[in-house]
């Protein structure tokens, strides 16, 4: 082979060489973003709208009592956020997650108890019940704060889930 044939082959396998090179950072590069989007992400959206709605609707009703939480659709909110937190390689998005949880377990901890009034609608409360509404108002307003430091915490997360399913999947 002369020179002249090494300059007439040498662009082809540049461009080829290229082309595979590419190809392989291309791959690597897309795993890597569906590692770090993990397994379930419409899984994960779903949880996370939920416990939105769940946080907005703490914050519009002024709170929530502690017999609200342990309904079955909200009984396994942390659960399941820690459980889908732990399936991601995404460590920004994993810590927004973990971060909803420790709102959700502050909230529910901040949520006063049920409560039966003694007294009927025609009598004048007692001590006891003006003191424990005042308590009640009190741990309301804790738990709103906390409902609200969550729904910060759920919309980076989505923000976060939007921005690695575009770069994984081209969609947002």
């Amino acid at each position: 082979m002369t020179a002249a044939d090494y300059a007439k082959f040498l662009p082809g396998w540049l461009a080829f060489l290229w082309v595979i090179g590419n190809a392989a950072w291309k791959g690597l590069w897309v795993r890597h973003h569906r590692l770090a989007l993990g397994a379930a992400d419409d899984e994960l959206r779903e949880a996370l709208t939920a416990t939105r709605s769940a946080l907005e609707d703490i914050t519009s009703k002024g709170g929530r009592r502690a017999n609200w939480f342990e309904d079955p659709e909200r009984r396994e909110t942390d659960r399941k956020l820690k459980d889908l937190a732990g399936r991601r390689k995404d460590r920004s998005l994993r810590a927004e997650l973990e971060a909803i949880g420790v709102a959700w377990r502050e909230a529910f901890g901040k949520a006063p108890p049920h409560r039966i009034l003694a007294s009927f609608a025609e009598a004048e409360p007692t001590l006891r019940e003006i003191q424990q509404q005042a308590e009640d108002e009190a741990r309301f307003l804790d738990q709103i704060e906390s409902a609200r430091a969550g729904l910060d915490h759920v919309e980076a997360a989505l923000q976060r889930l939007n921005e690695l399913e575009f770069r994984t999947h081209g969609r947002s």
